[in-house]
């Protein structure tokens, strides 16, 4: 166990220096690049509808969770095969690779954690505990739905690398189905049941309003958010084990 953690840092630590090695913005291009995209849909979107105070927020927090779905499911897709080399030399357990890729992701939503905290000086948001808690829970659902599918979709990535492109763009589909830029109140009753199906729809909602209004947070919050939590860990055991069966046959194909 102390190698298997041990290993997973390695992994982690060397992902993350290797991504920016020969960049001069290095670290700073995390920030930025949700920054820009915020910046973009806020100065649109603001002018042609009139939003409460906290929009300013809830977008920057929504771009923020979509930037850790998306990155996250790329980097477990690719994952396998950026260490093909490293998995032919060594025996140690191959999840370890797809856990590391994904937790990078992880590690830059929190990064940008500290752009959302200097946002909330000039728009006040207001945490309790309990609203911390939900927030947490729905980080946690993101992360284990993206290991879930990169557990599956890893697998799938050394035999089919057309899945690449067909990923970018079912993410950008998925972008523009979760209500990142507006509010779910905005579309019709017919579209809204469409949109609460996808999952990311309550994770992002919900973790808008523990941290950005925490006081309004009730019990039934986390009964629904915790139907996507349960969801998240059955697709990660599920995908784990597919994982686990199929990793032995790939290596001919790397």
């Amino acid at each position: 166990m102390f190698n298997y953690y041990e290993l997973l840092k390695q992994f982690i630590s060397t992902d993350f220096k290797l991504r920016y090695k020969n960049s001069y913005l290095g670290i700073i291009w995390i920030i930025l690049k949700p920054l820009a995209t915020f910046a973009v849909i806020y100065l649109i979107w603001s002018n042609i509808f009139k939003m409460d105070a906290d929009y300013k927020m809830g977008l920057l927090m929504g771009i923020m969770i979509m930037n850790m779905f998306s990155e996250g499911v790329l980097n477990g897709l690719t994952s396998l095969m950026s260490k093909a080399g490293v998995i032919l030399k060594i025996n140690f357990s191959r999840e370890v690779v797809v856990i590391s890729a994904v937790t990078i992701s992880l590690i830059d939503f929190f990064i940008n954690m500290i752009v959302f905290a200097i946002f909330s000086l000039s728009t006040p948001v207001h945490p309790t505990f309990i609203g911390l808690l939900l927030f947490l829970m729905a980080i946690v659902s993101v992360f284990l739905l993206v290991l879930g599918l990169s557990f599956f979709s890893s697998i799938i990535y050394i035999r089919l690398r057309d899945i690449h492109n067909l990923t970018i763009v079912i993410l950008q589909l998925i972008f523009w189905m979760t209500p990142i830029y507006y509010q779910l109140e905005m579309l019709p009753l017919n579209l809204q049941r469409y949109i609460k199906l996808n999952p990311l729809t309550l994770i992002v909602t919900y973790a808008r309003k523990g941290m950005i209004n925490g006081a309004a947070v009730r019990g039934e919050d986390f009964l629904q958010l915790g139907m996507v939590f349960l969801i998240s860990i059955i697709l990660f055991s599920v995908g784990l084990i597919f994982f686990r069966k199929k990793i032995t046959k790939i290596a001919e194909y790397f």
